[in-house]
């Protein structure tokens, strides 16, 4: 007999199996539900985006950080003995760009000051880029060479005219004198306080600009004046604190009125920067204003 040939039924390898002949239909439909259970027949659900819960925590991170700090600022601002800083000063021009500025301060200030208790301005204040009129023509200064003192053997500095702004301080006498009351070292002293206070309020709230030239009333009769030429650097400290500490007295004085109270400050901030000038052409257009120390 060969190998090949069948096992007989008893052996315990072999499997029956049942005749599908034989086997009733009701038999076979349980069999097969129970081979697929229905669970297992639909697809796999995809786990759960994990990304939303990053989220939600930090929005609530968010939130706990943004109440956390309008809490601190109502307690900063509320709490008992705080006080806010003082302002630079109780006026300051609307926003613009430097030449509204400029013009806003210049009216403002030439109305604080006046010849007499009478009334009457003291001067008529122009705000002008750096500019000077020959004839019909405006001629741009384009340079400033400060000649300085003798005896400090620095030469000369000379300083361009992008960020500067132009005052002409005029009395609407002749040359732009002061054609009425008497011309003192006192009302010399408040002319000089009024530009002063012009170039604070410039520097302070047209932060373009790093230099002012006021040119100043001549005295009567004569036709050649003076310049007060300040950088912003000549002003830094004055800058930093508020108006009031600079020039205290709330009103400006009359120019009869003794000013032993800013005369010290006054001096000390102007007449270091009063200049005499003088204007030459430049080859490439323009001119330059020449200053040397007044005396």
């Amino acid at each position: 007999m060969s190998d090949l040939s069948p096992e007989p039924p008893d052996s315990p390898d072999a499997t029956a199996l049942p005749d599908s002949s034989e086997a009733a239909p009701s038999e076979v439909a349980p069999l097969a539900a129970a081979e697929v259970p229905a669970e297992e027949a639909l697809p796999a659900k995809a786990p759960p985006n994990r990304y939303t819960g990053r989220f939600a925590i930090a929005y609530v991170a968010l939130g706990i950080t943004l109440a956390a700090a309008v809490t601190g600022l109502i307690v900063l601002v509320i709490r008992p003995g705080y006080h806010p800083g003082p302002s630079w000063s109780t006026w300051k021009p609307p926003a613009g760009n430097s030449q509204k500025v400029a013009a806003a301060i210049a009216d403002h200030i030439a109305h604080r000051y006046q010849l007499s208790e009478n009334g009457g301005q003291l001067v008529a204040v122009i705000a002008s880029p750096p500019q000077v009129t020959s004839g019909t023509q405006n001629i741009a200064i384009k340079a400033v060479a400060v000649r300085k003192a003798p005896q400090s053997n620095t030469g000369i500095a000379i300083y361009g005219t992008d960020k500067a702004k132009d005052y002409t301080l005029c009395g609407l006498g002749s040359h732009c004198s002061i054609s009425t009351g008497q011309a003192t070292q006192t009302r010399g002293r408040l002319v000089r306080r009024e530009a002063l206070e012009i170039a604070l309020y410039t520097f302070k709230f047209a932060p373009s600009v790093d230099s002012i030239a006021a040119f100043m009333p001549p005295p009567p009769g004569q036709t050649s004046s003076s310049i007060l030429y300040l950088r912003k650097d000549d002003l830094k400290d004055q800058l930093h604190k508020p108006l009031n500490k600079t020039l205290p007295l709330e009103t400006p004085p009359l120019p009869s009125a003794s000013d032993n109270m800013e005369q010290s400050t006054i001096d000390k901030l102007t007449l270091p920067h009063m200049f005499t000038y003088e204007l030459t052409a430049l080859q490439t257009g323009g001119a330059a204003l020449i200053l040397d120390p007044a005396t």
